[in-house]
């Protein structure tokens, strides 16, 4: 009966070892996992938040009623000279608006630019945040989240944020109109919304995604990046939800729609007829103003690869307002049926249209 119990008792120990033994190896494996997690998003982190050259600042001083962030490649020096030109840093003072531009550090293949001339830039102008990460449209993400992050830590008294590429033309004054009529601003994303789009698994399409970095079928609803307008306590929350999420290359993708559907955010649509498309049906609407007087009603487009397309028109919309010698376009002629596309495109597609002007 007493060795009974005895190997009873021991057995119980052995099981109580057992499972204290168990626990540990669960709590080490666990922390290890949790700790190398926690070192790669600090690494991403670190990315975005480790600056070349940064604004001074006064940048952001008072409460600004907007701060415009502008994705720009580090060599497109002339197109940031047309945003200024289109746009004057005193203009956007008198305005109470800020404006910075995001650039990466110099690929070591480009020849065309030197950091030199960068930092010669930012001094000239102080508008530019330079990361220290390469310039890569894989590491647009970074530059992504960095305008964001900076510009809801330093400008976080702004109303709102509206981010824009470079390479896009918009009309300042009716950006700002529409804003001053936005009332509600919690949970605020807006811009052009690209709902039911496929991931592209041809290999040999740009945006081709593999099934390791993004399994689903669809992409939630996202917004083009190419303008959009949010606030600094959003993008502080989307930049902190970015911190528990796998990095994914498609910027507008996993910023405007993956994380904003974590946090339970509904996209807003911009009001219809805001956004050209096409590049040709915004050289229409440029030629329409200066040839025909007629006022260009639409806010945003691409520039086609015109960089001097911003400064003509935001000159010709001001000659407009100006002179007051501008009409409306009538109702029964609309502009895409008076300047037509020829070829169907997405807004992800390369594709070159043929445009074809009827007269009015």
């Amino acid at each position: 009966m007493i060795m009974n119990l005895y190997i009873m008792k021991k057995k119980l120990v052995f099981a109580a070892i057992l499972a204290i033994s168990l626990i540990s190896w669960i709590y080490w494996s666990s922390s290890v996992e949790t700790n190398d997690t926690f070192i790669i998003l600090s690494r991403e982190n670190y990315l975005y938040h480790n600056f070349l050259i940064e604004p001074r600042n006064t940048t952001c001083k008072g409460k600004p009623f907007l701060i415009i962030i502008v994705t720009s490649y580090v060599g497109h020096v002339e197109l940031r000279s047309a945003h200024r030109r289109a746009m004057p840093p005193e203009l956007l003072r008198s305005l109470n608006i800020a404006r910075i531009f995001l650039l990466a550090r110099i690929p070591e293949n480009e020849k065309l630019i030197t950091q030199a001339a960068i930092k010669d830039e930012s001094e000239a102008f102080d508008d530019i945040l330079q990361g220290s990460f390469v310039e890569n449209y894989r590491n647009l993400t970074y530059k992504h989240l960095m305008g964001l992050q900076w510009a809801s830590t330093n400008c976080y008294k702004a109303k709102f944020i509206l981010k824009v590429d470079d390479d896009i033309v918009f009309n300042l004054n009716k950006s700002i109109t529409f804003m001053k009529t936005i009332n509600k601003t919690e949970n605020l994303v807006m811009g052009y919304v690209l709902e039911y789009t496929k991931p592209r698994r041809n290999k040999e399409n740009k945006w081709y995604v593999t099934w390791d970095e993004y399994s689903r079928n669809y992409y939630p609803p996202y917004l083009s990046g190419w303008y959009y307008i949010t606030t600094p306590k959003v993008a502080t929350l989307i930049c902190d939800e970015a911190t528990y999420h796998p990095k994914f290359w498609i910027d507008d993708i996993l910023i405007t729609g993956i994380l904003t559907e974590s946090l339970g955010f509904k996209l807003q649509h911009l009001p219809n007829d805001y956004w050209l498309e096409y590049y040709e049906l915004l050289e229409c609407c440029l030629r329409d103003m200066i040839d025909k007087s007629i006022m260009c009603n639409h806010v945003v487009g691409p520039n086609g690869g015109r960089n001097n397309l911003i400064v003509e028109f935001n000159e010709a919309v001001g000659h407009c307002e100006s002179w007051k010698n501008c009409t409306q376009r009538s109702s029964e002629k609309p502009l895409k049926k008076v300047c037509i596309v020829n070829s169907d495109r997405t807004i992800f597609s390369n594709g070159q249209g043929q445009v074809e002007l009827t007269k009015l």
